[in-house]
Parts: C-alpha cells; sequence; structure tokens
C-alpha cells in the first residue's frame, strides 16, 4: 500500500479526512459502508500518504522524539513522564462527564489562562441525514460543553482541515483519539506555522470506533426516529455513562453503558481491529478511564492521567494548585491493569491477529513496533474473528436482533 486508493480498497479507511490537507481529495458519505470516504479531485503527492494513520505510523520512533527526554518508556503505555489518577472539582463538568472530565477541564484552563488562543474539539451535528460529527476550532466555553463526551463512530475532520489555514497562526490545542494525533504529528513536520503553533496535543484511551449504521440502528432498535435525532451521546451523566438519544418528537432513550455495545451486530472498523495504539503515545497528555474496583465504587468520578513531558506534568500542576481537579497517585501498573481488556487486545494479540489476518489475504496497517513479542492462541483468535463476523452476517441480513433475544431467553 503506497496511496489513499489503496487504503480505501483495503477497507482500512477510517473516513478521518486528513488526507484532504492538501486539497488532492474530498470526502464523501458512504452509505452502505457508513463512514465517509475520500475521492480524488487531484494529483495526489506523498504527503498525503504520509498523513494517513489508517496505513499506520512509525508510533516508537515518533514518541522516542517526542517524549525521551524525563520520561521513562512502558511498551503497554508509552513514554511516561508523571501519571495520575484525576477528578474535575467543576460540578458542571462532572454532571456531563462519563468519568473524570478532565478532557474538558484541560481545555477550559488552556482558554482560561490564555496558554492557547483555541482549542480543537469534537461534537455530534444533528440533519434530515442523521447524525453526524464536527471538529472545529473555538475558544466558546459554551461549544466546549457541547463537545464533551465520547465519539465511539468515525470523525472526519474535512472542515477543521478546510479551517487550520485560518488558524495556524494562532496558539492552539489539539484534542483527538490517538489516530488523530498521529495524523495531525504528521502535519506538524510539513508545516512549520502549525509546528509553531500547535502547542498541546491531549488524546483518549481508545479501543475504536463503529461505523455511523450502528448509530442509525442504535436509534432504530429503540424505536426512535434517526432522521430527526435532536440529541445523542455516547457516554455521560455521571460515571460510567450512559447511552442517550431523544428526537424531535419528544421520544428519548437512555441505557447505561456498556449494556448497548451489544445491541447491535456491528464490529469496529478493520483499522481499529488492527491498532497497538490504546493510551495516544504520541499525545503530550492521554486520559482514560480508571476502570478499577477502588474508583469505580467511589462517589466520585475518575480519570487516569498520564503526562509524558514536563511542559505536560506542569499543566496538571497548575490545575491542581489552583484547585480546578482532584490528584490521587497512582502507579503504572494500576493504570496497566484499568486498562487491561483494551491492552490486552491491542499490544498482547497482536501478532496473532495479524498472523490470521494476514493468511486471510488482508492487507494490514504497519507499526515499527509498540505490542509485546507474544503469540496469543491462534485458536482463540479465530474463534474472535469468526463470532466477529457472524454478528455482522446477521445484522446484515436483518436477524441479528431476533437471535440476540433468543439467546437473551
Amino acid at each position: 500500500m503506497k496511496n489513499i486508493e489503496s487504503v480505501v480498497k483495503s477497507n482500512l479507511c477510517l473516513g478521518c479526512g486528513f488526507c484532504t490537507f492538501r486539497g488532492n481529495y474530498k470526502m464523501e458519505y458512504n452509505h452502505s459502508k457508513g463512514l465517509y470516504l475520500p475521492k480524488k479531485t487531484g494529483d495526489s503527492n506523498h504527503l498525503d500518504w504520509e498523513i494517513c494513520p489508517a496505513k499506520g505510523y512509525t508510533i516508537k520512533q515518533t514518541s522516542a522524539q517526542l517524549y525521551t527526554q524525563n520520561a521513562q518508556y512502558s511498551i503497554d503505555l508509552g513514554y511516561i513522564n508523571k501519571q495520575y489518577v484525576v477528578s474535575s472539582k467543576s460540578e458542571r463538568i462532572l454532571q456531563n462527564a462519563s468519568s473524570g472530565g478532565i478532557m474538558t477541564q484541560i481545555a477550559l484552563f488552556l482558554l482560561k489562562e490564555k496558554i492557547v488562543d483555541y482549542v480543537v474539539v469534537t461534537k455530534f451535528i444533528y440533519s434530515e441525514n442523521g447524525i453526524k460529527t464536527k471538529t472545529f476550532f473555538t475558544n466558546d466555553i459554551n461549544e466546549i460543553f457541547e463537545a464533551q463526551g465520547s465519539k465511539y463512530c468515525p470523525v472526519n475532520m474535512d472542515y477543521f482541515i478546510s479551517e487550520i489555514g485560518k488558524y495556524k497562526f494562532h496558539k492552539f490545542a489539539f484534542f483527538g483519539t490517538p489516530c488523530q494525533i498521529a495524523a495531525i504529528r504528521e502535519i506538524q513536520r510539513n508545516d512549520p506555522h502549525i509546528a509553531k503553533n500547535l502547542l498541546f496535543t491531549v488524546g483518549n484511551f481508545c479501543g475504536g470506533v463503529k461505523n455511523y449504521n450502528n448509530i442509525k440502528k442504535l436509534a432504530q432498535r429503540n424505536k426512535l426516529d434517526y432522521e430527526n435525532i435532536k440529541y445523542f451521546r455516547f457516554r455521560g451523566g455521571g460515571q460510567p455513562g450512559s447511552l442517550l438519544m431523544v428526537d424531535k418528537h419528544g421520544n428519548s432513550s437512555q441505557t447505561n453503558y456498556p449494556l448497548y455495545v451489544g445491541y447491535t451486530g456491528y464490529s469496529k472498523l478493520l483499522r481499529c481491529h488492527l491498532c497497538v495504539d490504546a493510551t495516544a503515545e504520541l499525545a503530550d497528555i492521554s486520559c482514560g478511564d480508571a476502570w478499577l474496583d477502588s474508583y469505580m465504587e467511589d462517589f466520585r468520578p475518575w480519570s487516569v492521567i498520564i503526562s509524558r513531558n514536563k511542559k505536560a506534568t506542569e499543566i496538571i500542576n497548575m490545575l491542581e494548585s489552583q484547585q480546578k481537579i482532584i490528584i490521587r497517585e497512582i502507579s503504572k501498573e494500576e493504570i496497566s491493569k484499568s486498562q487491561n481488556q483494551n491492552l490486552k487486545s491491542k499490544k498482547y494479540r497482536y501478532l496473532s491477529r495479524n498472523n490470521l489476518y494476514r493468511f486471510l489475504g488482508y492487507k494490514l496497517p504497519d507499526f515499527d513496533g509498540g505490542y509485546h513479542n507474544i503469540d496469543f492462541p491462534l485458536k482463540k483468535e479465530i474463534k474472535i474473528y469468526l463470532i466477529h463476523k457472524l454478528k455482522e452476517l446477521l445484522e446484515k441480513i436483518g436477524l441479528y436482533g431476533f437471535v440476540r433475544n433468543i439467546i437473551k431467553k
């Protein structure tokens, strides 16, 4: 694979739209695949390919260039300067958070202290075409709150890319997923203004996303009018949060996370199955859920946070000194334990899964390491693969909900 077309043909495309950076592609929605795909509009060049995170990226080399000073490397978690478990002290933030609200707290703090002029965040938007996302520059507090919450779906960055020329001379911070952080790092390499003015990247721990058809099916299974949804969230309203949908007719549905995850037969995007970046290893600050009994049973919601350089650690310390957050100590081992399921999938099963997918004829993304050199039992890997495919088939032919209800009984 050496061009964007090969990524799309191999079904590895994430629909992120970063390949539109030089104007050689535009994004068009593909209803059957449930995500935006790039269409060539000009003479593509090597930079289009380099930026694309779906092809894989140099996770070890790039993180070493960014963070080796005052940081220790963990194959599970990446480079670490400091690690914490934290919780915002803002009731407004916690009201709509699904854990400790730290990403929203950081965004507001960076703007309030004039450390940056803008932050780049993503929110859901609603139209007659259903639910989509929008990634944009903002310094508006209300817009930051609108963007709060996880986006477990493909995020098309073409609007952000189209706007970046207006803002690259301003200081800004970027908030996104591990693969989005990887793409923005490549853009930094090739644009000196963005390299200079993108002061912070903040990434979320990520287990992968499903396509937009999954959201449509979730609405249908809850007997809601998808085309007239006026509010949607995957998580929020407390730890660990809940799925909430409200349509224009006043109908609503709410389901605790993660109970709704199996409501449809859709699997994660292929590229997400083949990823090694569980904790946004190229981000200055990485944030995730504190999936440990001692924190999940606490009355206060908590987030795990990793700062990868001294500058990022200073931000966290300033938040604490200004009494914006509460901090508790946590070990690297506890963080790994809190992310056990995702790390097992991305770091420990990587070799065996890739061997299976390669044998089956799949094109694979290329990483320069960042995973454990061990063999996961092949029989288990085959079983996992077949279960995913069976669920997808049942959903495609319209029998998944019926079969699931029978199994539940």
